[in-house]
């Protein structure tokens, strides 16, 4: 420990062989990305007291949080898209299991998520009573065009998002279609079923509709219909809906302003299909140069 205080007793600014210490220290019991989060908050504390940023320069520093990537290796959570198959063969499970009313909420709430790339936490509440009107969706921020009645298109207003830190506010366009997926009759049913008020999505017993209610949703049905479910997280809408629009053949730059990506991010979340691998060989052969 003697390494951590300077000779005159002070323990700011930490030397680099301090912050070389600390970090392998960390690499004992936490990841990488983990002692990465750690030096930040050195930073700030040493930003915060009038020294300098103690991570600027520090070559050997940065060699030694390499190797300690490279030792633990880099783990890739494994995240299975919501695709439009997965939602027709859980609705019917859904409709069983639920009510008409609270079938009407879910079903509003994942094809939603779907069409419009939604993150969990863009339509999900933080706690089953928690409600904050300036963050989360609520019922007046759905508009039906040119009528609940017979609606042709709808626009979502999202007051916030991961890449809106401003809150300015998205809006989101989704028209009709006659498929058994389309969100705007799958909303209109909701509307029409249950009247919200206040937040948009929440059960008949008035419980708000959470990250945990949709991931357990998801699993449950999944694995009652037996499909896999065991990768089936929160943001596994957003992930399936880049695949299906790159698979619709969705020029890359509509697939970029649907997600709301502010970078080429979102290839990362297209999932190409076995056939489509298996088919590059063959189309590449059979390209001839004069």
């Amino acid at each position: 420990m003697n390494r951590l205080i300077s000779s005159d007793g002070d323990i700011l600014p930490a030397s680099e062989g301090t912050l070389i210490y600390f970090s392998t220290y960390l690499a004992r019991k936490v990841k990488h990305s983990t002692i990465k989060l750690y030096l930040a908050a050195v930073r700030n504390l040493h930003i915060s007291c009038g020294y300098g940023d103690p991570l600027l320069g520090k070559l050997l520093l940065k060699k030694v949080l390499r190797g300690i990537l490279r030792y633990q290796g880099h783990t890739r959570v494994l995240r299975q898209p919501v695709t439009p198959r997965v939602l027709l063969t859980i609705r019917p499970i859904l409709l069983s299991w639920l009510g008409e009313r609270d079938f009407s909420m879910i079903w509003a709430a994942f094809t939603l998520a779907f069409f419009c790339f939604l993150r969990c936490s863009e339509f999900t509440y933080q706690g089953v009573s928690k409600f904050r009107p300036q963050f989360d969706l609520s019922a007046d921020c759905v508009l039906f065009h040119p009528s609940l009645a017979s609606p042709r298109q709808m626009s979502i207003i999202l007051k916030s998002s991961k890449t809106d830190v401003f809150r300015e506010g998205h809006r989101l366009l989704i028209a009709c279609s006659p498929s058994p997926l389309c969100a705007v009759t799958a909303m209109r049913s909701y509307f029409l079923a249950a009247c919200p008020r206040g937040p948009l999505f929440s059960f008949q017993s008035g419980r708000y509709l959470t990250r945990s209610a949709v991931v357990h949703l998801l699993r449950d049905t999944a694995r009652y219909a037996g499909l896999p479910y065991k990768s089936l997280k929160g943001h596994s809408f957003r992930i399936g809906a880049a695949s299906t629009a790159a698979a619709a053949g969705l020029p890359d730059w509509l697939i970029k302003v649907l997600g709301r990506w502010s970078s080429d991010c979102y290839q990362l979340y297209i999932r190409t299909p076995q056939n489509v691998l298996l088919s590059a060989a063959p189309r590449m052969a059979s390209v001839l140069f004069s």
